[in-house]
């Protein structure tokens, strides 16, 4: 009778060294992709936030023309009272849950929200926000400012600046100077996250104007509006990247 044959079966198996090395691979791949998705995630989340802002604010417009019965004029809230504090409270009452923190209040709540943010184009300069001001159900805040010009067309000028800032100088040493008839109401700053980091225009906070028949962008790009109506309408966030000092 013929014994079968044995039969050599060999077991392949990962040593420490390939599995310590393939684990140390995929640290390297994670490490280098898990802050691109987190910042992609922390995008989404701010456009979000951002459209659902915007959208309340322009929901309390046409509340607030409704009820005066002149449709597409902006300037009814801003022609309501002669100070910023008494435009913001008109625009309050058409925020289903928004809290009122007028200039002068000393709640902390409210004393919390003055804050430096980054501009969207000049380089490591900021502007400032403060009250009045209407907290958001959801946190984001709306700043509110009366113009000087009151919805009135109105011969203005000032100092040119450059792309960081600068004022742009003519050959005899004397500032380079724009002119303008300007009939702005008034603006608004959208932050969606309010004091909180990383307070960048055209990031997190978004400011835009107020006209007698419109919103829209200011005429100085740094305050964010680009951004905000590229996510309205389907596009991306656009701000500068420069680390705040």
């Amino acid at each position: 009778m013929r014994e079968k044959a044995a039969i050599n079966i060999k077991r392949y198996a990962f040593t420490l060294a390939e599995v310590l090395i393939t684990l140390g691979i995929i640290g390297v791949v994670a490490a280098m992709t898990m802050p691109a998705l987190i910042a992609n995630y922390k995008e989404k989340e701010v456009i979000t936030k951002a459209k659902k802002d915007y959208s309340l604010l322009m929901q309390a417009f046409s509340l607030a023309q409704a009820d005066s019965g002149t449709l597409n004029d902006y300037s009814t809230l801003f022609l309501a009272g002669s100070t910023s504090d008494d435009v913001a409270k008109e625009l309050s009452k058409y925020i289903t849950g928004g809290y009122l923190c007028l200039s002068n209040s000393n709640e902390k709540l409210c004393q919390d929200l003055k804050y430096r943010i980054l501009y969207s184009s000049y380089k490591n300069k900021y502007g400032s926000v403060n009250p009045p001001a209407i907290i958001l159900p959801d946190n984001g805040v709306l700043f509110v400012s009366l113009s000087s010009y009151k919805c009135v067309p109105t011969a203005t000028s000032g100092v040119l600046v450059d792309s960081n800032g600068d004022i742009i100088y003519n050959s005899d040493g004397s500032a380079s100077m724009w002119y303008d008839t300007r009939n702005n109401c008034g603006s608004i700053v959208i932050d969606v996250n309010g004091a909180k980091n990383p307070n960048k225009f055209g990031y997190d906070a978004f400011g835009i104007e107020v006209f007698p028949d419109r919103v829209g962008k200011s005429q100085w790009n740094v305050y964010g509006a680009d951004s905000l109506y590229s996510i309205l309408s389907g596009g991306k966030l656009k701000y500068n990247n420069v680390k705040k000092d």
